[in-house]
């Protein structure tokens, strides 16, 4: 309790005073240039701003919208109670997929979600939530921060009057539940699961039927048998939803997300019109959350893993490493397909596989050989 207090006294600190460098900036604009409309949007500053945001997420998804719950908390209190952000979650505003057309729209002024949630928009969205066997959480960091990976998503985003930021990620996800051992890729054949994205895509390669089914309804879908398979996040997430109680085996890794990343974004005009100062108090908010997030996703799986195994004899499985080989050799002819839709999507493509045969240098050199000595 007592670190909560001092990082809540440090982020508000942090906020007044990023407040009162802005409130001083401001100032001298009054000064100088009175009756210019700098002056008209200065003064506008002064009042208390509330915005809306409704998230894909319900409360019931730990992590995910208690992180999103941290980040309004944050940005009220590093503006002294100047800027609240009312949250909804999934379902309470608008359905879940409906949040990215309303923040679009300016219905509401932010929403929560995950990129390839809005692929059906652009298939370009895919490349900043997760590609099957890409980058893992570190690597998609490093993309965004150092890489090109922000200035193209605000490219991508901004088609639809948004402005995104990156606000966590799950790490290597596993890899779902299964009702029968997966001991070749043609176990795959027949099956119908529940598993999306361009994932969804490589495994309709090899004979599997996929099947939307909102995280909710995954149980019961499982226990009546209208999937055979399911992936949903991991341990954490998994362990609440009861999956073990109707799924004998339990797959990783998650080939198919290895760094789903988690967006925030905003309205454009709405970004646009808040002070400068209270912008980029959101951009220090979400880059706060999105180290969080994955810190509470590293710090939970493992004693969630535990329990599974332990408390609920859950068998857990790894992929034959023939399958994870004839996988991998899928996905790569189906990212390059999926890439070929969309020019836009190409560009982030190349972007995205260049820079991860990059970072894969020293990760082959220093993350794999050190985790293959711990093994």
């Amino acid at each position: 309790m007592e670190n909560d207090n001092n990082r809540r006294k440090f982020i508000k600190n942090v906020g007044i005073g990023a407040a009162a460098i802005g409130t001083a900036g401001l100032a001298g604009v009054l000064s100088s240039c009175k009756g210019q409309k700098q002056e008209q949007k200065a003064i506008t500053t002064s009042s208390k701003i509330q915005w809306q945001a409704t998230s894909f997420w319900n409360p019931k998804v730990k992590i995910m919208f208690d992180m999103v719950k941290v980040f309004c908390q944050d940005v009220k209190e590093m503006t002294d109670g100047q800027f609240e952000i009312k949250l909804y979650g999934g379902g309470e505003l608008v359905p879940p997929p409906g949040a990215f057309d309303a923040v679009s729209k300016g219905t509401v002024q932010m929403g929560t979600g995950s990129p390839y949630f809005w692929a059906g928009k652009s298939t370009a969205f895919n490349w900043f939530g997760s590609i099957p066997f890409g980058m893992n959480a570190q690597s998609i960091n490093s993309w965004f921060y150092e890489g090109n990976g922000q200035t193209l998503m605000n490219e991508l985003y901004d088609k639809f009057d948004l402005v995104p930021r990156i606000i966590g990620n799950s790490g290597v996800q596993m890899g779902g539940w299964y009702a029968k051992k997966i001991n070749s890729l043609e176990d795959f054949n027949g099956l119908k699961m529940r598993i999306g994205s361009i994932a969804g895509k490589v495994l309709s390669k090899v004979g599997v039927t996929t099947v939307f089914v909102p995280p909710g309804e995954i149980f019961p879908a499982l226990e009546r048998g209208v999937v055979d398979a399911a992936e949903f996040v991991g341990p954490v997430h998994d362990i609440l939803l009861g999956l073990y109680k109707v799924a004998k085996y339990y797959y990783t890794p998650g080939w198919h997300e290895p760094g789903p990343t988690l967006d925030i974004f905003f309205n454009k005009k709405a970004y646009n019109d808040l002070p400068k100062h209270f912008q980029k108090i959101l951009d220090i908010a979400a880059g706060n959350i999105n180290i969080r997030t994955l810190a509470a996703f590293d710090a939970q799986s493992g004693a969630a893993l535990d329990t599974l195994v332990k408390e609920h004899n859950v068998d857990v499985q790894v992929y034959p490493e023939d399958v994870m080989k004839k996988l991998k050799e899928i996905s790569k002819d189906v990212i390059e397909e999926e890439a070929q839709k969309d020019p836009f999507a190409l560009k982030v493509h190349e972007d995205y596989k260049a820079f991860q045969a990059k970072t894969a240098v020293w990760g082959n050199m220093s993350e794999k050989v050190y985790w293959n000595t711990m093994a």
